[in-house]
């Protein structure tokens, strides 16, 4: 059977709609790209707390995040992995409101930033103003007296509370929630899962953010039960990190699950390559930043088949 094409003119170049903003964390080449909806499942003992350390650690290097949550029961047992990165006020139990307590506080950086953006805009006029060396008018000495830049004391520059001056980046991490109030009675998780890009919205874009957004990553035993992590939010991972399974079962639900963006087989290959030791663990990543990057081994070996080479777009 032959087919012909023919171009009509219509739904050419003209009506392509503007590129948006895309809200996303600057992260170098290798790293992973933020903010993240990430899983890690593995049997208890596998290494999924080590695995995920390993990121935040590689992240913080890179200064990827201004701030660090955990929601978990078992902060104390793990300490040693996340007490350098996370601050104890920002560790929460996980009950049925901590999800929104997190979504809460990145609200709040939000509007910190914003607050900070425009008593910065005053501050710049004001000094631009004081440049001048001419007389004050009626309003500017109203204004200026009422923002305390007329006092005795010179007003010094407003700060930004965190070491770098951008839309706040933030990273939620939840382990050991399975069968928790932060699964079973949060409407929260379905809300970071589909919309984590996009939490805390600014009231106007700035660069190339229009939102906080807020990295997701969630350790979890294992991949799919019951009382766990929803489909919903399985099937909007940015990435995935596995260790050795033995349920056939599960492998299979894994693949029937991802099959419509990676190749199964690709998947498999890389799977029992990766696994193959002890504590070894495959990183899928499902929107890589090239072909070469969609599998790695123990997050730092990357796993290339010979036609994901040929696509290979990072030189």
């Amino acid at each position: 059977m032959v087919i012909k094409s023919k171009k009509i003119n219509l739904y050419g170049k003209d009506t392509d709609p503007s590129t948006g903003v895309s809200n996303s964390y600057p992260t170098s080449q290798y790293a992973l790209s933020q903010p993240c909806l990430a899983y890690i499942v593995g049997v208890r003992n596998s290494g999924k707390s080590y695995t995920c350390s390993k990121l935040v650690s590689q992240a913080q290097k890179e200064n990827t995040f201004d701030r660090i949550y955990m929601i978990t029961p078992s902060f104390l047992s793990n300490v040693s992995y996340f007490g350098k990165f996370v601050d104890s006020e920002d560790v929460y139990e996980p009950t049925k409101d901590s999800i929104q307590k997190v979504i809460d506080s990145v609200e709040q950086d939000r509007d910190d930033f914003e607050i900070y953006l425009q008593e910065k805009k005053d501050y710049d006029f004001f000094t631009s103003v004081m440049k001048q060396k001419r007389d004050l008018t009626d309003r500017e000495i109203i204004e200026f007296s009422a923002k305390g830049f007329l006092g005795d004391d010179p007003v010094p520059p407003p700060k930004w509370k965190y070491k770098k001056v951008r839309v706040p980046q933030s990273l939620v991490i939840l382990d050991d929630i399975l069968s928790s109030p932060a699964v079973l009675q949060s409407s929260g998780l379905t809300r970071i899962a589909t919309l984590n890009r996009h939490i805390a919205p600014l009231s106007e874009p700035y660069g190339d953010r229009s939102a906080c957004g807020l990295a997701v990553m969630i350790l979890s035993q294992t991949y799919s039960m019951p009382q766990g992590i929803s489909r919903t939010l399985r099937e909007n991972l940015t990435h995935m990190i596995i260790f050795k399974n033995k349920q056939e079962k599960m492998m299979e639900k894994v693949k029937e699950e991802i099959g419509s963006v990676v190749d199964e087989d690709k998947f498999m290959e890389a799977y029992k390559m990766a696994t193959r030791e002890k504590h070894g663990n495959l990183l899928v990543d499902f929107n890589p930043k090239c072909p070469t990057m969609r599998f790695r081994k123990n997050l730092n070996e990357l796993l290339i088949f010979e036609d994901d080479a040929k696509e290979c777009n990072c030189h």
